[in-house]
């Protein structure tokens, strides 16, 4: 009797036990990834390498300036991000070099999100005494480990099932990504532990119908927006499903749209207000997304990209402006090439390798990030088209929040950089699809034991 308890017991609490372990696990590979700190990136280049790149026009004066610095941030723009949460701490001047000047720089190039988060980082690692890019890693760390956890939550109240939600955060857990932006000043970690909280907290209002919830969701969502503005159409998602659910209760569903927009204005007003004041107009997000307009009007890289700076600079035009119109004329000139352009080329510029892994190609391990990678990428796409099919609303439901991001990410420039920050949800849609192709794998194999049992006995 008790040892049946003990089995019945042990089977229940597995999968908590399962998480404990990847947590435990992802602290360890944390871990060995800050104190050995492998990736090419963060290396840094000797003076002379410098100047030999220099001289065989490799780089240009601007870039060899950049990569003095590049390799302890991680990247130009983490440089550029710890540069800019510098200025306002030190000047209260809200700016981002994008040119690298070193004078200081007014406007609103990108959102206030990550940038404000630096500079909180920094007062409490000038607060410990700690360097600054020591506590910005130990930081991101808290919030990569703590992404493992949300895939669980997230995905065990979703399906109502804990074993999807261990496989989701096992996923995330052997995927290389993480394991390279947490030590940067980039965008990514915080930006995908805040998309993640943002669903969870959804999730956790959706079944509480508790109208805090609700407004913390707009909230959360709304930062994580400021940090990545690409997603902020996501919110259309939510909002059909709040729409759906009371369908039928119009009262419930205005209160609830109202405690969305509190939270959003809690977020968003003040930068509204802000750019108003020191611009005199109203911006909503940034003013950086032409640059990405035009970085992904080059199909499949076919053209000079050089042409179409001249092109642009004789035109008088600004970057999205040129970018729309070039597309235009694509789809005018030859419609077919655009369009598989627009659809598979950049969704396969998303997804073809794991984002950072080009940093570490001497390391004899690669191989297994690969694989993981083409497990979720395409255990993704097959379990979303068998929801098709089958009409599992659940998966059909991340599905749809997974292709919207892959469309607007599409008008944009699209690198494995951008297809790593949807990647959490491809882990929860393969899980789901895992846990389903195993649990159906297994009740035939038990059917057939018990069939060929029944016949021996006959």
């Amino acid at each position: 009797m008790k040892k049946k308890f003990g089995l019945k017991h042990l089977h229940k609490k597995a999968p908590v036990y399962m998480l404990i372990i990847l947590l435990l696990i992802s602290t360890i590979m944390h871990t060995y990834f800050l104190i050995k700190h492998p990736g090419s990136n963060f290396v840094e280049p000797t003076d002379e390498q410098i100047q030999e790149q220099l001289e065989n026009e490799e780089i240009t004066e601007s870039v060899a300036k950049l990569r003095e610095h590049t390799w302890k941030y991680g990247s130009r723009d983490a440089y550029l991000y710890t540069n800019m949460a510098n200025q306002l701490i030190e000047h209260g001047v809200y700016g981002y070099d994008t040119r690298n000047t070193g004078e200081i720089i007014k406007n609103a190039f990108v959102t206030p999100g990550h940038p404000l988060l630096l500079v909180a980082i920094f007062h409490i690692a000038d607060l410990f005494q700690v360097e600054q890019m020591t506590m910005v890693k130990l930081f991101n760390m808290v919030l990569s480990i703590g992404t493992v956890l949300l895939l669980y939550l997230i995905a065990s109240l979703i399906f109502k099932n804990r074993w999807v939600g261990v496989v989701a955060a096992g996923l995330y857990t052997f995927y290389l990504t993480p394991l390279h932006y947490f030590r940067t000043a980039l965008t990514e970690t915080p930006g995908i532990f805040s998309f993640c909280l943002a669903i969870y907290v959804f999730l956790i209002a959706l079944h509480t119908n508790k109208k805090i919830f609700h407004m913390l969701f707009a909230i959360v969502f709304c930062y994580g927006v400021m940090i990545r503005p690409v997603i902020a159409p996501l919110v259309l998602i939510g909002f059909a499903v709040i729409a759906f659910r009371h369908r039928h209760q119009y009262k419930q569903f205005f209160s609830v749209a109202i405690f969305w927009g509190i939270g959003a204005s809690v977020v968003i007003l003040p930068w509204l207000i802000r750019n108003y004041i020191a611009f005199g107009e109203f911006i909503l997000f940034s003013t950086h997304s032409g640059n990405s307009w035009f970085a992904g009007s080059n199909p499949f890289n076919m053209y000079d990209f050089s042409k179409y700076w001249k092109e642009r600079y004789e035109l008088g035009m600004e970057a999205k402006d040129y970018a729309i119109m070039k597309i235009k004329e694509g789809f005018q000139e030859n419609f077919g090439l655009w369009l598989s352009w627009f659809t598979i080329g950049k969704t396969y510029e998303l997804f073809k390798i794991p984002d950072a892994i080009y940093y570490y190609t001497s390391l004899s391990y690669m191989d297994v990030f690969k694989w993981t990678h083409h497990i979720i990428v395409n255990g993704a796409l097959i379990t979303s088209v068998v929801a098709v099919l089958t009409r599992k609303k659940e998966v059909l439901a991340l599905a749809s929040v997974a292709f919207m991001y892959i469309g607007l990410s599409n008008l944009f420039l699209t690198i494995p950089r951008y297809g790593f920050f949807i990647i959490p949800v491809l882990c929860i849609i393969t899980a789901a699809g895992i846990v389903v192709l195993l649990s159906t794998c297994s009740r035939f194999i038990i059917k057939r034991y018990d069939q060929m049992k029944n016949a021996s006995k006959a």
